[in-house]
């Protein structure tokens, strides 16, 4: 009520249930009446270990996205993160529902959860789009990196050097990824209307060279420390390297004390 839409659009919020085998049924029918109420949509965890969707089988007879769709969950607009193990079936049912994906590869990397079927999703006219999840389980959320796991991943697992090209992977963490959130026609692109929401790179280190596909570079060469100016909204907050609204040094120094008080 205080926060959807705040921020001149910038902020979206979605009831977060976590995920179907820590949610059973009649509380998700809740989430799906309070969502109504408060035309609200929801953000769910999908289908990330083979282990979740063997024993939600086991449960309710039917995988974690049938599950969702008959619980009418699906039918109030979804963000599902991770979809690393669904089916032929699952990506037809998501497709009807217009089922919006967080590719998540870091982080399906360090947990071993598998690695899911982007390829096939995108050809359903899914709309993938790229995250990090958390730090406990991706410790830089560098998206950088995501960009470029997600357009090497599916290629090694699949023996295909065309799947997920340069192109596409940047479309996964701008256009897709806002689409995702619900803000396409606020942000995810440089057009006239849009936010002006810009990073720019220093291309003059060597790995920049030879220049000849500028989408490919960012891709398979950018490093998070080339990233030279940061604007949101028009508002520069990183100017050449340095943040302007962030004491870098007091933060660090909060981040340690505070991160050290946890693991004693």
């Amino acid at each position: 009520r205080e926060w959807h839409n705040a921020a001149e659009g910038r902020i979206t919020v979605m009831l977060g249930p976590h995920a179907p085998y820590t949610c059973p049924p009649a509380y998700l029918k809740k989430v799906v009446a309070l969502s109504e109420k408060l035309g609200a949509e929801i953000h769910i965890h999908l289908a990330e270990t083979a282990g979740e969707v063997k024993t939600c089988i086991e449960k309710h007879g039917k995988t974690p996205i049938a599950l969702m769709n008959d619980l009418g969950v699906l039918d109030r607009g979804v963000l599902a993160a991770h979809c690393v193990h669904v089916s032929a079936e699952d990506i037809q049912i998501m497709k009807q529902k217009n089922v919006r994906v967080a590719h998540n590869p870091g982080s399906n990397m360090k947990l071993a959860s598998g690695i899911g079927p982007v390829p096939e999703m995108l050809a359903a006219g899914l709309n993938v789009g790229l995250g990090t999840d958390g730090a406990a389980s991706n410790n830089n959320l560098d998206m950088l990196e995501e960009m470029r796991l997600a357009a090497m991943l599916h290629k090694v697992h699949r023996g295909d050097p065309l799947l997920i090209p340069a192109s596409t992977a940047v479309s996964m963490a701008t256009t897709f990824g806002a689409n995702a959130l619900g803000l396409g026609q606020v942000t995810g692109c440089l057009l006239p209307g849009f936010k002006a929401d810009i990073t720019l790179f220093d291309m003059r280190a060597p790995h920049w060279y030879p220049r000849h596909d500028r989408a490919s570079l960012l891709i398979y060469s950018a490093a998070a420390a080339d990233v030279h100016t940061v604007i949101v909204d028009g508002k520069i907050l990183l100017d050449n390297r340095t943040l302007t609204t962030i004491d870098e040094e007091q933060m660090l120094k909060e981040v340690q004390q505070r991160g050290m008080r946890l693991i004693q």
